[in-house]
């Protein structure tokens, strides 16, 4: 595990004048438990935790304001995993936001999690097919809950849980979304998903500088210095899953380059 020096963090969050930026856990769940992927891909399942509330307590005890909550299984249209995610949110009450992602493809499903008291709402493939329904929600809940997840490989945005190439370009549908009325854009890279090779800086920075919405990072970030040069890039938050949950990053010490 790398440190870096509290009196360090001090000096880059005065550096960053105060930009927002947030460091985001992440609660991947399959078949009820808390899990992690290597790049996605089913059958590479690693089990943290067999109760997904018992994970989002941990991070909440280590000062997490924000989780990111991922239903895998409604995402590769498996099944769903609501009712762990209502106990989720039921355990975050007033103090940690919670934001979800995962199958959330019509307005009924979106009116649900709202319902339960979802912050954000994470729309992917079917941003990426009908962004009319981005239009909609945005309409509804306002753009500052709408956030959508844009998985990439080699610049192309991936749908159906990263099962399938869309061919459309990420930058382009980036600002597609934003036309469309997200208030944030999740990038995520595929092929850094859970390699520890670090975060896809190249593809952050022009995705901060395609849109003039919020960005946030998914995928590779390994340590402190990782984090530290994303929010150089201009990103506003990153998603950490693995990183954290191998111990490779401590979340007390990430949690210092948040700036609100």
């Amino acid at each position: 595990m790398i440190h870096i020096k509290t009196d360090k963090i001090a000096v880059i969050t005065a550096a960053s004048g105060g930009i927002p930026f947030d460091v985001i856990p992440a609660i991947d769940i399959e078949n009820g438990s808390c899990v992690r992927l290597f790049q996605g891909e089913i059958g590479t399942e690693t089990t943290y935790y067999e109760n997904p509330v018992d994970a989002f307590r941990h991070w909440m005890s280590l000062g997490a304001k924000i989780v990111h909550v991922v239903d895998l299984d409604a995402a590769t249209g498996k099944g769903d995993n609501r009712a762990v995610i209502k106990a989720v949110v039921a355990a975050a009450g007033r103090q940690v936001k919670v934001q979800v992602g995962g199958g959330i493809r019509t307005p009924e499903i979106a009116g649900a999690y709202a319902a339960l008291g979802v912050w954000r709402l994470v729309i992917g493939t079917a941003a990426v097919k009908k962004p009319a329904l981005v239009k909609q929600l945005s309409a509804k809940y306002g753009p500052e809950r709408i956030v959508v997840a844009l998985d990439q490989r080699n610049e192309t945005v991936q749908v159906k849980g990263w099962t399938e190439d869309s061919g459309q370009g990420i930058y382009d549908m980036g600002r597609l979304m934003e036309e469309n009325g997200a208030g944030t854009i999740l990038l995520s890279s595929i092929e850094a998903d859970g390699a520890f090779t670090g975060p896809d800086l190249k593809a952050t920075g022009k995705m901060v500088q395609a849109v003039g919405i919020p960005v946030l990072a998914a995928g590779g970030t390994r340590n402190l210095e990782d984090i530290q040069q994303l929010r150089e890039i201009g990103a506003s938050g990153v998603v950490i899953g693995k990183a954290l949950y191998e111990g490779r990053i401590d979340l007390a010490s990430a949690l210092h380059f948040n700036v609100v």
